[in-house]
């Protein structure tokens, strides 16, 4: 019995310690970025302190070139205990409207839910991924601070077989990242994988690539990340492995498949 005692008034303090009524989730100022690898597209959400607001939709296989931008500001935004609603209409076809609906997934990250309807209200598309916190600017602002100088002559480089700039994603830790490649067919080529705040990157020359039954094998010149670099020949796409590896353990293996850059027209 004094054990019941005890546990009872264990039990009441701590419901005593729980609020009233459980507050609505906030959209707090800052910046939160998600792939949705099925359009090949970046996600920039930016919630800012003025009100003035915008979801970024920023195309990866242009490298950026074909971006939307679509501004939305506190009335557009409805939240409850579990979610945040934001309506939008869509830039490109004003009959579409479309609504995020965003649930918490751990601290600094959401679950997106993106549903499309027509004028009507009719149901037409949904589709989810994953928002993440930023800390600093977006992965497309760090794409475009590298090459906004060099993208024009990265669009003329030789197309033939492997050579030119490629873009795509980066299967890395079961995450999607953006990784690039230039080949260059007389000099230092790079592999570059943008991370939240930065680049890591890797370098390799020709001599470095062997080839065997339409497969390349690359050994590059970082000692820790992505020291080789399998790739299956394609005009169209590269796909291909990394592999980590120091002192004969491997560190890291991912996957990545990578278009060919075009200048839009």
């Amino acid at each position: 019995m004094a054990f019941l005692k005890y546990f009872t008034v264990t039990l009441l303090a701590f419901f005593a310690t729980l609020p009233a009524h459980a507050e609505n989730l906030k959209l707090t100022p800052g910046l939160w970025q998600g792939i949705y690898k099925n359009n090949f597209e970046y996600n920039v959400l930016e919630i800012k302190e003025n009100g003035e607001h915008r979801l970024i939709i920023a195309n990866i296989a242009s490298a950026f070139h074909r971006n939307k931008s679509i501004a939305f500001n506190n009335n557009d935004i409805k939240c409850s205990r579990l979610n945040c609603t934001i309506t939008l209409i869509s830039p490109n076809k004003e009959h579409l409207q479309f609504t995020l609906i965003l649930s918490r997934f751990l601290d600094n990250s959401f679950e997106v839910l993106e549903i499309y309807s027509n004028a009507e209200d009719n149901f037409v598309m949904s589709k989810t991924y994953r928002l993440e916190k930023q800390e600093r600017q977006s992965t497309v602002h760090t794409f475009i601070d590298k090459y906004r100088s060099k993208i024009d002559k990265l669009a003329t480089l030789e197309k033939s077989g492997l050579y030119g700039f490629w873009i795509g994603l980066l299967n890395l830790d079961g995450n999607q990242e953006l990784a690039s490649i230039e080949f260059h067919p007389n000099k230092e080529s790079y592999f570059n994988y943008f991370i939240s705040d930065g680049i890591v990157s890797t370098t390799f020359m020709p001599q470095d690539i062997k080839e065997k039954d339409n497969v390349l094998e690359i050994t590059t010149s970082n000692p820790l990340f992505a020291n080789k670099l399998i790739i299956h020949k394609d005009n169209r796409e590269l796909k291909g492995y990394m592999y980590s590896n120091h002192k004969g353990t491997t560190l890291q293996t991912g996957s990545f498949k990578l278009y060919r850059f075009e200048r839009p027209e």
